[in-house]
This record gives structure tokens, C-alpha cells and sequence, in this order.
């Protein structure tokens, strides 16, 4: 969804630090994907300009193709929205939307399902844009399913109804504008509203049981079929709500959006209040590691493609979540808010790649995510629309993660890192299956650099800019 993205004060610190108070010692964790192997990979599924009326026919055109690369695909949001993208959605029931028909939908959840994909639906339960005036000529009024104002929705200080002049209705809303707290570890967080459509007051019973009854909707086969939740913009509501949502719906994976910083008055470090929000969710869902993007964007954000602030990558392990507990981490490179799409696009955050268009820094960050654990999702504009070799790339790293049996619970022993180097085993300490080595200056002998000769891993994809490595991967079994 769109937000507003501050001049943030980012670090590129990615050491190792002992577990916080909230971390739960590397503990596994429900409604995190394929229990059994810990193999998942995600595929984020549109762009912000994918909402061409004809998305959902290209998805399941491109089914076989997802099947072969990817076990998990986050879908856009399903409901009618006044927004194009369907982040202010109108009536949660109507299906058809600005990427297809209900029935399109169906069709391509089913052809996923049968290339054994599971599919989440990206669910916008922060807040609910109005879709008729209220009596005082507000737009707040609700069908499909009907909600009450004044008890279901907050008239907070910025809601709108998205055209900038419709305020929402003070005498018919609930004039507390309070979004409440949550906290964890004595750690208080306060909830953030969202400014461009009323939002849902969660601590309502009513509301909470229009949300179930909507998820149980969404799964049954016979309207959509999905397997799973992304919730959006989940800053905006306590973590406790998840857990009860997931509870009663049971997600193959759900896999929450909180993105916020120090600068945004976090009471800790961002991956405090990462590791804090699933703890308070009852350990019932993951969150995306937005304090790694942070990180790989530092690292990669030299004027000169050097990997100028990989010592910083990890001077003992990684940072993120990812660095202190990797089973609830969803790692990513860009997405449709922060990155690039085919004919504009956002680009809140994109990742800098400053080497003339070639897209190496992109490369290089997707070789991070694809060889270390969590379950890393790749961007669909990464992977289909800059270029056959980023999409090269982006797939034999897929087949060298899956052949060489990289979990979402590897571990990972950084050999080396300082300012151009980053290189690191991934597996079992002293049977690891592969080993990566980015950037192309720093260490005396980071050209010549192989793991240990006794691992039999061996370089057999290789990328260059200017003559130096950019990134270098090894592993043992064949890239199936």
C-alpha cells in the first residue's frame, strides 16, 4: 500500500547481537509455511501496476512457471477498492476488482493449487475506505459487510475518504482517535493511523467476527481458495489480533507488513519491535524483515558498485530479524512499495543499484536472501520484467537454495566481513552445503578467496562488474 515514507536515518549494521528480550531462542512458530522441510520460497505475485484488468489471467497463464521456481505466491488484495491497487477497499465480498473477475480469481488460485503453490491473500483489515454518505453527507457508510460507525470504525485525525476534502463523520464515528497500545518485554508500542481511510476499531467483538467470517469466506474453494494471509499495514493494530485471527482461521502461512523505524518512535530497535510484534501475536505469524532491507540498502548504496558497506553485513552472523531468529523472517529485496514496477511504480525504497543500469547491486542481494535462511520472497518485477539476466539470476539461485537444502533454520558463520567483503557459510557448521562471498574490494585475498577445500563445494556461478567479483556462490549438489 502506499504510505508516507519519512527521510529515514538508516544504519547498515548487520552484526550479530545476543537475543532480545523478545526473541524466542530460534523456536519454530505456527502458520510459517511447510513445517516439514523449512523450503519455502515466495513469490510476490503483482506490482504496483500490475491492476490491469486482466492480472489474474496472466498469473494462471504463468502457472506452470511459478510451480517450477516457488511454493508460495502472495496474491493483491481481492476486494472492490476505490484505489486502483486495492488498498482502500469498498465491499470485502465483490471479487472483481481492477485485476480480474471473482471467476479469474478462482481459475487461477486452482491452477496454482495444482502446481502445488499455496496462495495468500494480501488482507487490508487496518482500515475500510466508505462507500456511501452518512446522513451529515460523510462518506462512512458500509454494505458487503455492513459495519457500524461510531462502533466499528475510528474517525481518527487523518481519516479521510481518500479525495482529500471528505473527512469522515465525527458525530456518526467514534470521536476517540486513540488507535490504543500493545506491549512486550516492558516495551510499549502505540498504533499508528492511517490517513486516507477511516480505520477498524479490532477491539470490538463485531468487528472481529466480520474479519473471521471473511477469512473463512476467502478460503472456501467454492469463492476463492486461498491458503494464507499477508495483512497489510499491521502498525496500525495490536499484534493480539492476528493471533486471534489466525487462530480461528488457520493460514497455511501468514506473514505480516510492520514497517516502521527508530526515527518513528519505536521504544527499541527495529528488530526489537519485529521480534517483539510476532511474541505478542502468540508466535502465530511471521513478519517481512524490514530491518535487513534496511541493511542491504546501506550495503549496496555506494556511488560505485564495491559493496562499500558490506563489513557491516555481519561481522559475526547477519542482522535483521533474520540474524536473531530466522524461522519468523520473510526476507526481500524490493516490493511493490518500495521498488520499481514496469511503467512507474513507486520506488519509496528502492534499493540503490548505482553501476549504470546493469542491476549488480539487485543481483548481488538476491544472491544474500536466496543462500541464507528465513523464507526469502522475490519481487514479480524482479524476476519477469528487468531483463532475461536479473531473471537468470534470480532462478539458479532458486535451484542452487533448493538442491543444497537451505531452511528457513540454517545457520549461517560469516567468515569474513568489512568494508567490499562479505562471504559466509550456509548449513550445518563444518558440512555446509554452500558458501557466498559479495563485493569486489577489501581483504587482500578476497579474489582468490574458496571455502574449505575438505567441504567439496565448488564456485560454478559467478558474476562480475569491472573486472572484480561482485558476488560468487559455491555448493556442493548440482543446481536442479
Amino acid at each position: 500500500m502506499r504510505k508516507r515514507i519519512g527521510a529515514f536515518l538508516l544504519s547498515a549494521v548487520f552484526a550479530l547481537s545476543a537475543p532480545g528480550l523478545a526473541m524466542a531462542s530460534g523456536n519454530d512458530i505456527s502458520y510459517n509455511g511447510n513445517d516439514t522441510t523449512g523450503k519455502d520460497i515466495m513469490l510476490q505475485g503483482f506490482h504496483w501496476t500490475s491492476a490491469n484488468g486482466t492480472w489474474y489471467t496472466t498469473i494462471n497463464n504463468m502457472a506452470s512457471t511459478i510451480g517450477s521456481y516457488f511454493t508460495v505466491v502472495w496474491m493483491p488484495p481481492p476486494s472492490q477498492s476505490y484505489s486502483t491497487q486495492g488498498y482502500l477497499p469498498e465491499a470485502w465480498y465483490n471479487l472483481n476488482n481492477s485485476y480480474g473477475t471473482q471467476a479469474q480469481l478462482k481459475t487461477a488460485i486452482a491452477t496454482l493449487k495444482g502446481r502445488s503453490v499455496k496462495v495468500l491473500a494480501d488482507i487490508v483489515v487496518n482500515h475500510r475506505n466508505g462507500m456511501t454518505a452518512c446522513p451529515h453527507g460523510r462518506y462512512i457508510n458500509y454494505s458487503n459487510p455492513t459495519m457500524t460507525p461510531g462502533t466499528n470504525l475510528i474517525d481518527g485525525d487523518w481519516d479521510t475518504v481518500y479525495s482529500g476534502t471528505q473527512k469522515t463523520c465525527s458525530i456518526c464515528a467514534n470521536n476517540n482517535h486513540g488507535e490504543g497500545t500493545w506491549s512486550y518485554g516492558g516495551r510499549t508500542y502505540y498504533n499508528d493511523d492511517y490517513n486516507a481511510a477511516p480505520d477498524l476499531t479490532h477491539w470490538a467483538t463485531d468487528t472481529q467476527n466480520q474479519i473471521k467470517s471473511w477469512q473463512t469466506w476467502l478460503k472456501d474453494v467454492n469463492n476463492a481458495g486461498f491458503d494464507g494471509w499477508r495483512y497489510d499495514f499491521i502498525r496500525g493494530f495490536s499484534p493480539e489480533h492476528i493471533g486471534n485471527y489466525n487462530t480461528n482461521s488457520s493460514p497455511y502461512l501468514s506473514v505480516g507488513e510492520f514497517w516502521k523505524f527508530e526515527n518513528e518512535g519505536l521504544p527499541s530497535s527495529a528488530r526489537q519491535a519485529l521480534a517483539d510484534y510476532v511474541n505478542a501475536s502468540g508466535n502465530k505469524t511471521m513478519v517481512f524483515d524490514f530491518d535487513l532491507k534496511r541493511s542491504l540498502n546501506n550495503a549496496f548504496g555506494s556511488t560505485t558498485f564495491s559493496g562499500g558497506s558490506l563489513g557491516s553485513v555481519g561481522t559475526n552472523t547477519v542482522n535483521g530479524l533474520l540474524g536473531w531468529w530466522s524461522q519468523v523472517a520473510v526476507t526481500f529485496v524490493d516490493n511493490h512499495d518500495t521498488g520499481w514496477s514496469p511503467g512507474g511504480g513507486q520506488n519509496h525504497w528502492n534499493l540503490p543499484n548505482p553501476c549504470n543500469g546493469d542491476l549488480i547491486s539487485t543481483k548481488a542481494a538476491y544472491a544474500f536472501i536466496l543462500t541464507h535462511p528465513g523464507i526469502p520472497n522475490v519481487y514479480w518485477a524482479d524476476w519477469r520484467d528487468r531483463g532475461t539476466d536479473l531473471t537468470t539470476v534470480i532462478e539458479t539461485l532458486i535451484k542452487i537454495r533448493r538442491s543444497n537444502n537451505v531452511t528457513r533454520w540454517s545457520d549461517v558463520r560469516v567468515v569474513n566481513a568489512e568494508n567490499g567483503l562479505y562471504a559466509a557459510y550456509i548449513g550445518t557448521a563444518n558440512a555446509e552445503q554452500v558458501a557466498i562471498k559479495i563485493g569486489n574490494q577489501g581483504w587482500s585475498n578476497y579474489e582468490s578467496w574458496t571455502p574449505t577445500s575438505s567441504l567439496g563445494l565448488t564456485q560454478t556461478f559467478t558474476r562480475y562488474y569491472s573486472g572484480g567479483h561482485a558476488f560468487c556462490v559455491y555448493y556442493k549438489n548440482t543446481a536442479n
